[in-house]
């Protein structure tokens, strides 16, 4: 659609065309006169002064010896007091004189028989040309003369000035007949222009009211009071921008919000369009799929997605089916997780297509959970059923006695007892382990001397060292030990319970402790005969033995490591076992001296 003009426009256009079209008529008439001038001019002078050149060196270029020394002073000092530039060529096109090169530049230079303006003036007549000097690189005008002598020419003089003089002489003339020109343009559109302002301005400023508005400066507002339409319409263009800055308000609210929701959603969240770009991924999906920020909105997903499973998954939609709920493998920075995978279409205009939004859930955890309660169930039941198959067997063949007349064997009462006794250790152990593990029961922590401690631990456990035939050495360090005193008593009591128990016979089980560094650090050793490299992983999980049959003979349950874990770490500490074949196993306990965050010590409870 070809574009409108207004009437003011026009007008002003027209002016302008006409005064413009007679103005360049008159200009570039003016300028060719004068640039024909201005070039007549400049060769006639430049022919004047090769010729008087020419004129001082005929008697120079006669002499029977020519001295080319005083010949190049002589060229310079001409070329000063001309204020052009001098150059004398002999016959042969090799150059004398240079009033630019100077004396000491003759011998660089090329040889000049072949330049239009030489070869005429050999010829004996002036030459004359315009062209880019290889010397000075840059344009010339060159007017050459021929330098006569007994009826030949014995060399030439050629003066040249810059093309970028004649230039500026040139414009200074069309300068002025440019401006004078201008002038009376100026005038003719000075008024034209104030007549179609009155039309135009209201307009130009709804434009630029328009444009800005469109730029999203939505609290711009027209300024127009010509008390007519087009006040109309300024009015109509601000209501219009008020409307829309609403608008747009609410949806940027509404999208801050959602950004908000996505950024911290717990499950992860792709949208990919029909395009198969990614238009969302929001922070937890990047964290799951280990992506970088820089690769995620606008790139195709194949780009953003490296993992094989997730990249079918997400194939089978874009490709029109609809896949169920998959748990995928993903290998991140954290190590192997399980992500489950879901998707669902998201329908827009029929033109747009339809978006795909996808869902990740991380259920490593939830499977981690699942598997624990499991294992913990089928250990539970596994030892608690070996104890009652036992109690059962044994009851039954007392009721068998008993039926038959005879007195009951007092071994299997003491066989039931033991087992009862085992049922109790371990539903105790339960318990203890509930306890611990349950992060809604406070630690009453206590202030006590770490030697005291220490001495009140080992005291515990003397009596069954001794019936073992094994020594309890007890090496303390001074210092305070903040900590929850029954709960930390009972994590040692564990370990030195286990090294009184699996060392060797006759052995030493040591139990250290010091305050250092901000920590205070407990170990229990013994010289037993040490834990294999590939049991030690496992050793702190629930109802883990290394050697199974003994542990039970000895009425261990298998949760003492497990219990004294859970206490180390609900004081902010860390255990872990050190172990040789052979030479023994130590146990290693690290607490924050004054963990951050820690509760105060319980009130009356401290100890010197």
């Amino acid at each position: 659609m070809a574009r409108r003009f207004s009437i003011a426009s026009k007008f002003f256009l027209t002016h302008l065309a006409i005064a413009g079209i007679a103005l360049g008529l008159a200009g570039a008439a003016g300028f060719l006169l004068v640039s024909d001038l201005v070039m007549a001019d400049a060769d006639e002078n430049l022919l004047s002064r090769a010729r008087i050149a020419a004129e001082t060196f005929r008697p120079l270029l006669s002499a029977p010896a020519i001295d080319r020394d005083r010949l190049a002073r002589e060229g310079d000092r001409l070329g000063r007091e001309m204020g052009s530039r001098i150059t004398v060529v002999l016959p042969d096109g090799e150059v004398l004189a240079d009033s630019v090169v100077g004396a000491a530049g003759i011998s660089g230079m090329e040889n000049h028989a072949h330049h239009p303006e030489i070869r005429e003036a050999f010829s004996g007549s002036p030459g004359f040309s315009h062209r880019r000097s290889i010397t000075v690189r840059e344009e010339q005008r060159y007017a050459a003369a021929p330098i006569g002598g007994d009826n030949a020419v014995i060399g030439v003089a050629r003066a040249a000035v810059p093309a970028t003089e004649l230039t500026r002489r040139l414009w200074r003339v069309t300068g002025i007949i440019w401006g004078t020109g201008a002038a009376a343009l100026l005038l003719i559109l000075g008024g034209t222009a104030l007549m179609a302002r009155k039309v135009t301005g209201p307009l130009a400023e709804m434009q630029s009211a328009a444009r800005e508005m469109g730029a999203g400066d939505l609290s711009r507002r027209v300024q127009v009071r010509t008390g007519d339409e087009l006040e109309d319409m300024a009015e109509a263009m601000n209501r219009m921008a008020s409307q829309l800055a609403d608008t747009i308000a609410q949806l940027d609210a509404g999208r801050a919000r959602l950004e908000t929701l996505l950024a911290n959603l717990a499950d992860g969240v792709i949208v990919v369009g029909p395009d198969r770009t990614v238009r969302t991924l929001n922070r937890e999906a990047g964290k799951i799929l280990d992506t970088p920020e820089t690769l995620r909105e606008g790139r195709p997903y194949v780009e953003v997605i490296r993992n094989p499973g997730v990249l079918s998954f997400i194939d089978g939609w874009t490709r029109g089916g609809s896949p169920p709920p998959r748990d995928v493998s993903v290998a991140t920075r954290q190590g192997e997780r399980v992500v489950r995978f879901s998707g669902t279409k998201v329908p827009y205009r029929e033109e747009e297509g339809i978006d795909l939004l996808f869902t990740l859930r991380d259920v490593t955890e939830e499977r981690r959970l699942s598997q624990v309660k499991s294992d913990f169930v089928s250990n539970a039941s596994h030892e608690l059923r070996t104890p009652l198959t036992s109690i059962r067997g044994y009851l039954e063949a007392i009721q068998d006695s008993v039926r038959e007349g005879a007195p009951p064997d007092p071994a299997f009462l003491a066989v039931v007892h033991a087992n009862a006794l085992r049922m109790e250790r371990l539903i105790d152990d339960l318990l203890e382990l509930s306890r611990a593990e349950s992060t809604g029961v406070p630690l009453e922590r206590e202030e006590m001397p770490l030697p005291v401690f220490l001495a009140r631990v080992a005291e515990l456990h003397r009596p069954s060292a001794e019936r073992a035939g094994k020594s309890l050495e007890v090496i303390a360090g001074e210092g305070p030990l903040r900590a929850d005193v029954r709960k930390l008593s009972l994590a040692l009591s564990n370990l030195v319970d286990n090294a009184i128990k699996y060392g060797r016979e006759g052995g030493r089980v040591t139990l250290t402790g010091k305050v250092a560094e901000g920590a205070c650090t407990l170990e229990v050793t013994d010289d037993g005969p040490g834990i294999p490299p590939e049991d030690l992983p496992r050793i702190f999980e629930r109802f883990y033995r290394v050697d199974k049959g003994r542990s039970r003979e000895m009425g261990g349950t298998g949760l003492g490591l497990s219990i004294a874990r859970h206490i180390v770490e609900s004081h902010g500490g860390t255990i872990r076992a050190e172990s040789r074949i052979g030479v023994g196993t130590r146990f290693v306990i690290r607490l924050p001296a004054a963990p951050d965050g820690s509760p105060p010590l319980k009130p009356g409870r401290t100890f010197s």
